[in-house]
């Protein structure tokens, strides 16, 4: 009997120890919580974690939840919702004032939703993406990566135009991407930009900034250094230079499937041979070797 009354004793115990932890649970712990059940993609009870902080939090902690609830209703899968996300973003705006990072954050985040709408409210975006970049902390990587986004609003319209003006927006950035993690990002997407406006001085310009820059993915720089040979070889009539991007494919990306054609003809190239006898030939432009599609 004595061992049984223990037992319960201790049961009871546990029990009112949860109760009392959970009782005195701080915001910043519902917090946490929440951030967590987000990260698992459980956004039903991140959303009533959020909701329970914004009864009892105050300051960056509740600007923090509200910014979980917007982002719910924004990225949740299936089910986003750009447009509702919008007057929840602007709340927490008005919320956040004068704070720097938070304001340039919540000013991207909107800019995105417009981005996102059907149709897209590219015109409504870009302010927003500018006053993102203006109000961010000038040492914050989220500039560089606001301003990728920012830039690649001119690769969302069929206009030749439009993403010519884009890459000469583009070159307002150059001088802030260098060193950062989105250095080649942005050269890639200038790459783009210069590809689709026939512009192939500055597309080759583009490529070979973003293989300086460094590629870890294998496909892409084998693609790109593809793309600089062939450049230099049939657009631009450098051979010389057309060969030695030949030899960087084939020693760098020897796995490649083009790593043996490359080796090739960079021999060719070296012997003065501007018709190959190996595919692919040199008769068609860059523009039948890289189809365009619609950005």
């Amino acid at each position: 009997m004595p061992k049984i009354r223990t037992t319960l004793v201790l049961a009871l115990l546990i029990v009112c120890c949860t109760h009392l932890a959970d009782a005195q649970e701080t915001p910043a712990d519902l917090l946490a919580g929440a951030w967590a059940e987000y990260g698992l993609q459980a956004f039903s009870n991140a959303d009533a974690l959020f909701a329970e902080v914004l009864e009892v939090a105050k300051g960056q902690l509740r600007w923090q939840a509200l910014l979980g609830r917007a982002q719910i209703v924004h990225y949740q899968m299936p089910g986003r919702d750009p447009e509702a996300a919008i007057p929840l973003y602007e709340a927490l705006l008005a919320e956040v004032g004068d704070a720097a990072e938070w304001r340039g954050q919540v000013l991207a985040r909107l800019a995105d939703c417009h981005v996102e709408l059907v149709p897209s409210q590219i015109d409504k975006a870009r302010p927003l993406y500018r006053a993102a970049i203006s109000a961010l902390p000038k040492n914050s990587l989220l500039v560089q990566e606001t301003a990728l986004r920012f830039l690649a609003t001119y690769l969302q319209r069929p206009d030749r135009a439009e993403i010519a003006r884009g890459l000469e927006v583009a070159d307002e950035f150059t001088a802030q991407m260098v060193a950062t993690p989105f250095e080649s990002v942005f050269y890639g997407l200038r790459a783009e930009m210069a590809f689709f406006t026939d512009n192939y001085s500055a597309l080759a310009s583009a490529l070979d900034a973003q293989y300086r820059a460094g590629i870890n993915n294998v496909n892409l720089k084998e693609g790109v250094l593809f793309r600089l040979a062939r450049l230099h070889e049939v657009e631009l009539g450098d051979y010389e230079r057309a060969e030695a991007y030949y030899r960087r494919l084939a020693a760098e990306v020897p796995s490649s499937q083009k790593a043996h054609f490359s080796a090739l003809r960079a021999d060719e190239l070296r012997d003065g041979k501007l018709n190959s006898d190996y595919a692919p030939p040199l008769s068609p432009r860059v523009d039948d070797a890289m189809e365009k599609k619609q950005p």
